[in-house]
């Protein structure tokens, strides 16, 4: 995990998980938790900073296309500057996504001679326009939310593309050249092929290794990788879901319990307020931690989803300790269950 550098249009980002705090009475919903490799640390610049590092990490996205096009063509290799702008999400600028597609949101900026990004994100409308000054939509300040974004050699698209079809994510805005891996293309072309509920191992361009998991229909995400990292989670999801879940805790079973309340350095708030969605191992020597695209309710078990899930210990501590108030199997509070009378779950 590390910094965002631009050279001849290739970007080489790391890896980096962002952790955006909600606006609350001290806090504007633009400050972040940066955490990396080398630890956490408070963001340097507001989220929607156009010199921040989620516009850096855009940058290319934000070129316009004929001159993408035109530097392209000039290009010493021609495909040296090949770039891929894919981005999917069920919740679009201008557009609504069917609901038989996946509950799902990211960005993958792919160089067909080198290597690619894929980030992967829970804030709705983002990025709301193909610009530094713009590309952050007005309601996300609201929530805390997160990001993740790792570098992945090209060959490795191959996977992600096909991860990408187990959870239907829906292509909002795209430029796939012909010749890139075909199943980037079948995205695009919103071909359905029944997903995969088993990790995918992914090797990104420092040789980290991360998984990829998709969730079958009518599947609880949580409850099958609870199952196949052999550990109870936590698990954080939006706490405003209608007909949210209660933790699942059943016998022979590993436990998947909700995270009510989270604390971190830039202060404390209730799920309510929080439409991140991720989950660490609970067992104190399992390593797992995932940044994933559903809550826990009904009707997102009916819809496509997925995680991206790292087994590393910096990483996972420090999400564990993030999380502060847990929701006990057998003491579920009334307002809980009645979330939707929350005043934090106002439109």
């Amino acid at each position: 995990m590390g910094a965002v550098i631009f050279l001849s249009f290739q970007l080489f980002v790391i890896r980096y998980i962002l952790y955006k705090t909600p606006k609350t009475n001290t806090l504007q919903g633009v400050e972040y938790l940066y955490i990396d490799s080398q630890g956490m640390r408070r963001g340097t610049k507001a989220i929607n900073d156009p010199q921040g590092v989620l516009a850096n990490t855009l940058k290319t996205l934000f070129q316009p296309v004929g001159s993408m096009v035109s530097n392209k063509t000039a290009a010493f290799c021609f495909y040296f500057l090949e770039v891929i702008r894919h981005l999917y999400g069920d919740q679009l600028p201008k557009d609504v996504a069917s609901q038989n597609f996946g509950h799902s949101k990211g960005v993958l900026l792919v160089n067909e001679s080198g290597t690619g990004i894929w980030l992967l994100h829970s804030t709705p409308k983002f990025p709301y326009a193909r610009d530094e000054n713009s590309f952050w939509p007005s309601t996300g300040v609201k929530n805390a939310q997160t990001f993740i974004c790792v570098t992945f050699p090209y060959d490795e698209f191959r996977k992600i593309g096909k991860h990408l079809q187990y959870i239907r994510a829906f292509p909002f805005d795209h430029r796939i050249p012909g010749d890139f891996h075909t199943e980037l293309q079948d995205v695009v072309n919103k071909v359905d092929v029944p997903p995969d509920d088993n990790f995918q191992q992914l090797t990104s361009s420092k040789r980290s290794n991360f998984y990829s998991i998709a969730k079958n229909h009518s599947e609880d995400l949580y409850v099958n990788i609870a199952q196949k990292v052999s550990s109870d989670l936590l698990v954080q999801t939006w706490g405003c879901q209608m007909r949210r879940d209660t933790s699942f805790c059943k016998e022979n079973k590993f436990k998947v319990e909700n995270i009510n309340t989270t604390a971190t350095s830039l202060g404390q708030w209730n799920n309510t307020k929080d439409h991140s969605k991720w989950c660490v191992a609970k067992d104190p020597e399992n390593n797992w931690m995932c940044v994933a695209d559903v809550n826990r309710a009904p009707s997102q078990y009916a819809r496509r989803g997925g995680a991206l899930c790292i087994n590393d210990k910096k990483i996972k501590d420090i999400f564990q300790n993030f999380a502060n108030k847990i929701e006990d199997c057998q003491n579920r509070s009334l307002l809980d269950i009645l979330n939707i009378m929350n005043p934090d779950c106002d439109p």
